[in-house]
C-alpha cells in the first residue's frame, strides 16, 4: 500500500538518506538500525512530513505528492516515541480524540476507542500528566484508530516505556493489527521488539539499507556485518557480556559507509561501494557477504 521508491532525503540541502526503497505490507515490516541511521527521517517522508530530494513516495499505487491530504492522512496514521510530546498537554484525552474524529468527519465514538485500546472510559476527561506512560501511549493508538487507517508507522512506540508496560503495549499492537488487517511499518532498535512483530525488516546504516529480508532470516543468519554486529549486542541471560555494536564513530565518506568500523573491510570497500544483492534469501549491500554469513 505505502511505498518509498528510491528515496534521497535531507535537511538544508545535505542528504541523510540515499536512496531508500521499502515497501510497508501486511505482515508488518521493520526498519532497524542505531540513532541517527535516518530510520525517523524515512518516517517522516513515507507521512508526508519531508519533502523528497529523489525519488518519491506512493499509497495506492498514486503520488503522495498529487494526493489529497486529508484522505490521505485518514488511510495513514503515526504513532510517536514520545506520549507526553505527543499530546497536547492543555487537552484532555477526550478533546485529543475528539479533534481527529471531526477533522475526517468520523462519529464521535470515545468510549469505543478507550476500550479498544483497554483503557476505562473514564480517563478520557483527564490530561496527559494524569496518566502514566502506558496509558498516554493506549491514547496515542487510540487517536491513530479514530480514523479507521489502513496503515501505521510507529516509530519506536514502547522505548520510553518499562518493561512490562511494553509487553503489554506490544500485545496490544500485535491483536489491532490482527483485528483491523493493519499494515505498519515499526521503526526500532531494539531486535526482539521487531522479531515477534514484523515479517520482513530493513537494517539502515548512515542513511543506507545495507541488508533486507524475512525478520527471522535477518536475525539469526546476519549477512552484512553490521546486523551481526547489532545481534551481538544484544545482551543474553546466562551468557557472556555483549559485544559493542563493532564499536563506534562516523561512517565512512566513501566505499561501503560501515568499513570503519567493519572487521572485514579490505581495500575493495575503501574503493568500492557496494551495491545490493541478493545473497542466501535477503538482499545485502555488501563485498564479503558470503564470509560474514555466521552458522
Amino acid at each position: 500500500m505505502l511505498k518509498a521508491d528510491n528515496l534521497t532525503l535531507g535537511y538544508g540541502g545535505a542528504a541523510v538518506v540515499h536512496g531508500v526503497t521499502l515497501d510497508v505490507t501486511a505482515g508488518g515490516v521493520g526498519l532497524i538500525g542505531e540513532s541517527g541511521s535516518g530510520k525517523t527521517t524515512v518516517a517522516r517522508a513515507l507521512l508526508g512530513l519531508l519533502p523528497p530530494m529523489s525519488g518519491g513516495v506512493t499509497y495506492g499505487g498514486r503520488d503522495l505528492a498529487a494526493m489529497d491530504r486529508i484522505g490521505f492522512r485518514g488511510a495513514v496514521q503515526p504513532v510517536f516515541q514520545d506520549g507526553s510530546e505527543a499530546l497536547n498537554p492543555r487537552m484532555r484525552v477526550a478533546a485529543s480524540l475528539r479533534e481527529a474524529l471531526r477533522i475526517h468527519r468520523k462519529p464521535d465514538r470515545i468510549a469505543e476507542l478507550l476500550d479498544a485500546v483497554g483503557l476505562d472510559p473514564a480517563l478520557a476527561q483527564r490530561r496527559p500528566h494524569e496518566l502514566s506512560g502506558g496509558q498516554r501511549q493506549r491514547v496515542i493508538i487510540a487517536r491513530a484508530l479514530a480514523v479507521e487507517p489502513t496503515t501505521l508507522i510507529l516509530d519506536e512506540p514502547t522505548s520510553a516505556l518499562d518493561v512490562t508496560v511494553q509487553a503489554r503495549v506490544l500485545d496490544l499492537l500485535e491483536s489491532l493489527a490482527a483485528e483491523r488487517d493493519l499494515s505498519y511499518l515499526l521503526i526500532t532498535h531494539n531486535l526482539a521488539v521487531v522479531h515477534r512483530l514484523c515479517r520482513t525488516s530493513h537494517v539502515m546504516f548512515a542513511g543506507r539499507i545495507v541488508e533486507s529480508g524475512p525478520t527471522r532470516t535477518l536475525l539469526t543468519r546476519p549477512a552484512h556485518p553490521y546486523t551481526a554486529a547489532l545481534r551481538a549486542a544484544v545482551p543474553r541471560l546466562g551468557g557472556s557480556p555483549p559485544a559493542p555494536a563493532a564499536g563506534t564513530g562516523p561512517a565512512a565518506p566513501d566505499g561501503c559507509p560501515f568499513r570503519l568500523r567493519c572487521p572485514l573491510a579490505v581495500d575493495r570497500c575503501a574503493a568500492e561501494r557496494p551495491e545490493p544483492r541478493e545473497v542466501a534469501g535477503r538482499t545485502v549491500a555488501c563485498h564479503r557477504a558470503e564470509e560474514a554469513l555466521t552458522p
